[in-house]
C-alpha cells in the first residue's frame, strides 16, 4: 500500500489558495462564505444526527459519525472553530439556502434536485440500498414485491426512491429509522426491508443465526460536502481538502472506523 506524508493545516490552506487573514485585512463582502468563515474564526457545518454511522451520538452523548468526523477535520484544516448545526433529512438543503450553515456534511445525495440547488464537492462516500428478505422468498424482479409488506425508513432518500419503484399491490411500511426496517422484518411485521448493504453485512456478522439476504438492488448514489451555489473559492477548498485527506489516508481511516470496510474503489485517492 502506498503511504503519503501527512499535510499540515497551512499546507492545505496554501494548496487551496487561501490566505490567512491579517490584522489590517479589509472587510469581506457578505457573499464570500470562505472569507467570512476565516474572519469569523468559526465554520458552521450542518450535520444529520439521526443517521448513524454518518451522524449520531457516542456513548457519552456527544455528536459522532463519519460526517461529524469529516466536519471536525475540515474545521481543523481551516484553522477555525467548529459549530455543528443539527439538521433533519428533509431540511438539509434548506439549511444551506437559509444561511443557517456554511457547509453541509450530512450524506446529501449528489442527485437531482439537489445538484441544481447546491454546489457539491467531489464525492467522498457512496450509498447502496437493497431489498432484503429471507432466502425462502426468492425475489427475482420488482414484480415479485407485489402483495408484500416493504419496510423502509420514513423521511430518507432510500425510502423515497424505493417507494417509487414498488409495483401495484405492494404495501409500504414506514419505520422511524433504518434500524427499525430490519427489526420489522425479524418480528414478522414486514416481508421485505429496504436497507443499506453495509447494514445488512454488519447484521450478518453480528448475528450469523439470522438469514437475511440482499435479494434485489434498489439504488446507488454518491454523496459529498455541499455549500451554496456561487461559492467557487469555498468549493475549491472543499475539493482540495478532500483530495489531500484522501491522499494521506485520513478519509480511508474514517470510513474504516465507521463502516468497517475500505473506501469504495471509485472513491479512492491516489
Amino acid at each position: 500500500m502506498t503511504t503519503h506524508p501527512a499535510l499540515g493545516r497551512r499546507q492545505v490552506l496554501a494548496l487551496a489558495g487561501v490566505t490567512l487573514p491579517t490584522a489590517g485585512a479589509r472587510a469581506t463582502a457578505p457573499g464570500d462564505i470562505l472569507r467570512r468563515v476565516r474572519e469569523a474564526g468559526v465554520v458552521r457545518v450542518g450535520v444529520w444526527l439521526e443517521a448513524p454511522p454518518w451522524g449520531g451520538f457516542d456513548a457519552d452523548g456527544r455528536p459522532d459519525g463519519s460526517e461529524v468526523a469529516i466536519a471536525r477535520l475540515l474545521a481543523r484544516d481551516m484553522g477555525v472553530g467548529l459549530r455543528l448545526v443539527r439538521v433533519t433529512a428533509r431540511e438539509r438543503v434548506e439549511a444551506l439556502l437559509q444561511d443557517r450553515c456554511d457547509v453541509l456534511a450530512a450524506a446529501l445525495p449528489m442527485i437531482q434536485p439537489h445538484t441544481g440547488r447546491v454546489a457539491f464537492s467531489v464525492p467522498h462516500g457512496r450509498v447502496n440500498t437493497v431489498f432484503a428478505a429471507p432466502p425462502g422468498l426468492h425475489l427475482r424482479s420488482l414484480g415479485d414485491l407485489a402483495g408484500l409488506r416493504i419496510a423502509m425508513a420514513a423521511g430518507t432518500m432510500a425510502a423515497e426512491m424505493a417507494h417509487a419503484m414498488l409495483p401495484p399491490g405492494s404495501i409500504a411500511l414506514f419505520t422511524p429509522g433504518t434500524a427499525q426496517t430490519v427489526e420489522a422484518l425479524l418480528l414478522g411485521e414486514a416481508d421485505v426491508a429496504v436497507t443499506y448493504d453495509w447494514q445488512l453485512r454488519d447484521l450478518r456478522l453480528a448475528r450469523p443465526d439470522i438469514d437475511i439476504l440482499p435479494q434485489l438492488p434498489a439504488h446507488s448514489w454518491t454523496y459529498g460536502l455541499a455549500t451554496q451555489l456561487g461559492q467557487p473559492d469555498l468549493q475549491r477548498f472543499l475539493n482540495i481538502f478532500l483530495f489531500l485527506r484522501g491522499l494521506d489516508g485520513t478519509l480511508a481511516d474514517i470510513h474504516a472506523r465507521y463502516f468497517a470496510s475500505p473506501l469504495p474503489e471509485g472513491l479512492r485517492f491516489r
